[in-house]
């Protein structure tokens, strides 16, 4: 199919926001999600993506998500703690660790009463997401999604452990919801007692679950990719390394919530991140009629592609695209960034839910471990992004060298 790629922000809100109701997902994207978060806020469309939306936008709001930041901590200090266990100037590879810390916190916010065999839930997601991006050659033919793709059975027995966990906790929530309804003490339980603003309706069963997986999924992803990058870019720059100490330091025996607040130079380290390594380097859209995207036009049919990557270091947009400088994120400078052209979330309706959850917690989990530990690339590391799994990532992963401060 012919193909587009909009790097000017004019046009990109047009696609985005203006006139959004030309352009869909493109057919293999939504495919591909569907199978298996058919339900999940991402893969949806039409009223039940506006009704989900209304429903779980509530959830992630800016107050809310400053409630979970006692669940990070402990998440955060657990790998602080296995960590200072490590033989001094032991290797370990960061993305695996980011994932991991990622998906501690999500289980910790979603599941406060746990959920069943975490360890079974752990290997059954982690699972998920090494096989999430794999695209089927039956979903490139286009066969319907009830013809089983072979290269997706070993998934099922894996899943189950956490079908069958996810049920018990669900039975759990709306068990405490009805014996003492009040403050939700949970993600899951928010969920469950979430009703839509207009309708009064609450979420379905299959909808609670395909969400619950698809926060996991987005949100490990995201916030592990941010924490990775923004790690590897501190040991390439010894200014900014001491800058986040130092702010690590004199936050150290702050309230999480008022942490998360103040972290003012370690917050503009995590977007500068997103800037150079976005985690979603492509939004795709198919155009459904023929239209113009900035005076040239576009036939229906056509692929649009906004990639974050390319957007981020477009030199008519950024001031030294290429280099590492936070300082655009401060608040003195933050206003000068042109709207439309950082996009590490998206965009418009489609912006992710959870942008806030992830850089609160990618945050919090840089200063303390900047704050305990000194990073330091290991013998012949070489650094390339590549694409996987519908994500940036380092190639071959990220071992650096790591000792106690």
């Amino acid at each position: 199919m012919p193909v587009v790629v909009v790097s000017d922000p004019t046009a990109i809100r047009q696609i985005l926001i203006e006139d959004q109701s030309t352009y869909q997902k493109g057919r293999l994207e939504q495919r591909v999600l569907s199978s298996r978060l058919r339900n999940g806020l991402v893969s949806v469309d039409g009223e039940q993506w506006q009704r989900l939306r209304r429903i779980l936008a509530p959830m992630f709001a800016r107050k809310a998500i400053a409630g979970f930041a006692p669940q990070m901590e402990s998440a955060i200090g657990a790998l602080v703690e296995r960590w200072r266990a490590l033989p001094a100037g032991s290797i370990v590879e960061i993305k695996a660790e980011m994932l991991d810390l990622a998906l501690d916190v999500l289980l910790r916010c979603i599941f406060a009463h746990g959920i069943g065999d975490a360890e079974a839930v752990r290997t059954a997601t982690s699972r998920f997401y090494l096989t999430c991006g794999t695209l089927d050659p039956f979903d490139i033919i286009g066969l319907p999604d009830f013809v089983p793709r072979l290269t997706r059975l070993r998934e099922r027995p894996i899943m189950r452990a956490f079908d069958e966990g996810l049920n018990q906790a669900i039975a759990e929530r709306r068990r405490n919801l009805a014996a003492s309804p009040g403050v939700p003490r949970d993600m899951l339980e928010a969920m469950l007692a979430a009703k839509d603003p207009e309708t009064g309706a609450s979420m379905s069963e299959p909808e609670v679950k395909d969400n619950v997986m698809t926060f996991i999924f987005g949100g490990q992803e995201t916030t592990s990719s941010a924490l990775t990058w923004a790690i590897y870019l501190l040991s390439q720059s010894p200014e900014w390394r001491g800058a986040v100490l130092q702010e690590a330091i004199d936050f150290a025996d702050a309230s999480s919530a008022e942490a998360a607040e103040g972290l003012v130079k370690t917050r503009a380290v995590v977007e500068e991140a997103l800037r150079v390594y976005p985690p979603i380097i492509a939004i795709t859209r198919t155009a459904r009629r023929s239209t113009k995207i900035a005076g040239h036009a576009v036939k229906r049919g056509t692929l649009v592609v906004v990639s974050p990557y390319v957007l981020h270091r477009h030199k008519s947009l950024w001031r030294d695209p290429e280099i590492f400088d936070p300082t655009r994120f401060l608040p003195a400078q933050r206003d000068r960034i042109a709207r439309y052209s950082y996009l590490p979330f998206g965009l418009g309706p489609r912006l992710c839910v959870g942008s806030t959850l992830a850089v609160q917690e990618a945050t919090l989990a840089l200063a303390s471990l900047t704050r305990h530990f000194e990073f330091e690339l290991a013998p012949n590391e070489t650094v390339w992004p590549v694409q996987k799994n519908f994500t940036l990532r380092p190639r071959g992963g990220l071992h650096m060298k790591i000792g106690p401060r």
